[in-house]
C-alpha cells in the first residue's frame, strides 16, 4: 500500500515536471531569436583580376567586388588565372595569386595581431612594422607556419611542399607540426622549403626568377603603359609612424590621333620609390614614409616594376599641421586644391571625404590624419562627410570655390586697342561672418607682357592699381554687396595695347589662412 502511493506520487510529481519543461520549450522557441553580433571586419577588396569570390560563414559563395568587405573567417579563392588584393584594416596588404584557397581567420588592426591560413596557391604579403606588445602576423598552411615582424614575404603551398621567400626583412619559418623540431629566420632575398614531418631547410639565397616569380605571379597585372610623370603630395612634419604616402601617376595615351594623359589606377602603381637616401617598396600606389622624415623635400625617383627606366616624382609641399580636438578640416577650398583633414584616422583604413556626392582624391593619411584633392565642382557651399572604410564617421560645411576667366580668344591685339578680361569667382556664399571685416581671398593679375599691353585698371570696387598689377581684396562689402548671384564675385579690369601683339596675364589666388587651414570641428555621426 505504501508502496503504491509513493509509486503514484511519484508518478504524478515526474508527469508535472514534464510538462513544465515542455512549456519552458514552447515559451523559449516563441521568443524572438537574439541577433549574432555581426563578424569583425578585417579589410577590404582593393583590386581583382578578372574575377575572385568570396566564401562566408553561413552563406553561399559569392563573386567578390572591388571595395568589398572582407570579415574575419572569411576565405578568399581564385581560379586560374584569377588574382586578388586585399587592404587589411592594419595598413597590411595581402595579394592573392592564382589558384589559391586563404582564410582570414583573425585580425586585430589595434593588437596588431593576424592569422591567416593557406590552404593551398600562392599568397604575398605586405606586412607594416608590428610594434604593439604581443602583436603577430603569422601564415599557417598544413605543411609550414610563416611569421613576420613587419616585412615583405610570399608564400606558396604545394602538394610536396611549402616554400617561403623573404622580400624584405625577416621571417620566421617553422613546421606546421608542433612535434618536428627546427626554426630558421629568412632575412631578405632567402627562402626555405618546409616538407611534411621534416624541420624548414637551411636558408638559401633566392634566384632572380624565384623573386620575379614571387612578385608577378600574386600582383594585379597591367597592359603596357608608357609611364608620363609622378606626382606625390608631402604629409605634415610628425604625422606619427606609419604615414602613407599615394603616389599618383600619369600614362601616355594615343586617342585619335592626339597624345593626351591619362591617370593611372593607383591600385596598379607598383614598384620602388627613392626618397633620397631611403628606399621604399611600392605596393597598391602606397608607401610607407620611414621615421625621421622632416620637413625638407629630398629628391624623388619612381621605377615601375617591371620597368627599366626611372622617372623623377615631384613632391608637392606640405601644409601645416594645425593642433586640436576631434577631426577638423578647412572652411573653404579650391577646386582642384589640396586640403587637409586632421584628426585621429586609422592607417590602414580607406578615409573618404565627400562635398555631397563628389569625392575627393586621397593623398597621403597617417595617425594625424589624410591629404585630399578637392573636386572640380560647382563653386557653393556643400554639406562634407568623412568616411572611414565605407562608414560615416564626421560631418560638416565647407566652401568648394571655383574660378572662371573672360578672356579673349585668342588674346591677341592690335596697336592702341583696349582689351577687357574679368575674373569670376564662385562659392564665397557664408563666408564673410568668418572674417571679422578681413578678406576672405585676395586676388592678384600681373600684366606678364608689358611691352604688348599696359595701363591697367579696374572698374572694381575697391581694386587697387599698381604698376603691372591689380589687387583684389574679395570679400570686403565693396567687392560682394550687390554683384551676381549670391556668393558670386565678378572681378573686372582692362588694358591698352602698346603694340600688336599676344598679351599674358598671370592669375594668383590666396585664400585667408583661417579659412584655408583644417581648424573647423566635424561632427561626430552617431552610429
Amino acid at each position: 500500500m505504501s508502496f503504491s502511493c509513493c509509486s503514484g506520487l511519484s508518478f504524478r510529481a515526474a508527469s508535472l515536471h514534464s510538462r513544465l519543461l515542455l512549456l519552458a520549450f514552447l515559451l523559449f522557441s516563441a521568443w524572438p531569436a537574439r541577433a549574432q553580433a555581426p563578424p569583425a571586419r578585417a579589410g577590404e577588396v582593393r583590386a581583382l583580376v578578372p574575377s575572385a569570390s568570396i566564401e562566408r560563414a553561413g552563406a553561399a559563395s559569392r563573386e567578390a567586388q572591388r571595395y568589398d568587405a572582407v570579415y574575419w573567417q572569411d576565405m578568399l579563392r581564385t581560379n586560374r588565372g584569377g588574382r586578388v588584393r586585399v587592404g587589411l584594416l592594419d595598413g597590411s596588404i595581402l595579394n592573392v595569386g592564382s589558384q589559391t584557397s586563404l582564410r582570414i581567420e583573425a585580425h586585430d588592426a589595434k593588437a596588431q595581431r593576424t592569422q591567416l591560413q593557406l590552404a593551398y596557391g600562392h599568397m604575398r604579403a605586405s606586412v607594416v612594422r608590428l610594434s604593439q606588445p604581443g602583436a603577430r602576423f603569422q601564415v599557417r598552411s598544413p605543411v609550414a607556419v610563416a611569421g613576420v615582424v613587419g616585412t615583405r614575404f610570399s608564400m606558396r603551398s604545394l602538394p610536396d611542399f611549402d616554400e617561403v621567400l623573404s622580400l624584405d626583412g625577416v621571417v620566421r619559418v617553422i613546421n606546421a607540426d608542433a612535434a618536428v623540431a627546427g626554426e630558421v629566420f629568412l632575412r631578405a632575398g632567402e627562402f626555405s622549403r618546409v616538407v611534411r614531418g621534416m624541420a624548414p631547410t637551411t636558408p638559401s639565397p633566392a634566384t632572380p626568377e624565384q623573386i620575379r616569380e614571387a612578385e608577378e605571379e600574386t600582383d594585379i597585372p597591367m597592359g603596357p603603359l608608357e609611364w608620363s610623370r609622378v606626382e606625390i603630395s608631402w604629409p605634415p612634419t610628425g604625422c606619427g609612424q606609419g604615414t602613407q604616402l599615394l603616389l599618383r601617376a600619369w600614362s601616355k595615351q594615343n586617342k585619335e590621333g592626339k597624345e593626351i594623359e591619362e591617370p593611372i589606377d593607383p591600385e596598379l602603381i607598383s614598384g620602388r620609390l627613392t626618397l633620397g637616401v631611403h628606399t621604399l617598396d611600392v605596393e597598391a600606389g602606397r608607401a610607407t614614409l620611414p621615421e625621421g622624415s622632416g620637413s625638407a623635400l629630398p629628391k624623388a625617383l619612381f621605377m615601375p616594376r617591371g620597368g627599366a627606366t626611372e622617372l623623377p616624382a615631384k613632391i608637392w609641399e606640405a601644409k601645416e599641421f594645425v593642433p586640436g580636438e576631434g577631426w577638423r578640416a578647412p572652411r573653404a577650398v579650391f577646386a582642384g586644391s589640396v586640403f587637409n583633414v586632421h584628426g585621429p584616422m586609422d592607417i590602414g583604413g580607406r578615409p573618404e571625404f565627400s562635398f555631397a556626392a563628389q569625392h575627393a582624391e586621397l593623398l597621403w593619411q597617417g595617425p594625424c590624419g589624410a591629404g585630399f584633392l578637392a573636386p572640380r565642382g560647382t563653386g557653393r557651399e556643400y554639406d562634407v562627410t568623412l568616411s572611414l572604410n565605407g562608414e560615416q564617421v564626421a560631418r560638416g560645411k565647407m566652401n568648394l570655390i571655383s574660378v572662371a576667366y573672360r578672356t579673349p580668344q585668342p588674346p591677341v591685339v592690335l596697336k592702341g586697342q583696349q582689351s577687357r578680361f574679368g575674373v569670376d569667382i564662385s562659392g564665397l556664399e557664408n563666408l564673410i561672418q568668418f572674417m571679422q571685416g578681413r578678406p576672405v581671398m585676395t586676388t592678384i593679375v600681373t600684366n606678364r607682357t608689358p611691352a604688348v599691353i599696359g595701363n591697367l585698371r579696374s572698374s572694381t570696387p575697391g581694386a587697387r592699381t599698381s604698376g603691372e598689377t591689380i589687387t583684389y581684396a574679395i570679400g570686403r562689402p565693396s567687392l560682394t554687396g550687390g554683384r551676381g548671384a549670391a556668393g558670386t564675385v565678378q572681378l573686372d579690369g582692362v588694358g591698352t595695347s602698346r603694340m600688336a601683339g599676344t598679351f599674358v596675364l598671370g592669375v594668383e589666388h590666396k585664400l585667408n589662412p583661417e579659412l584655408e587651414q583644417p581648424r573647423t570641428p566635424l561632427a561626430l555621426v552617431r552610429q
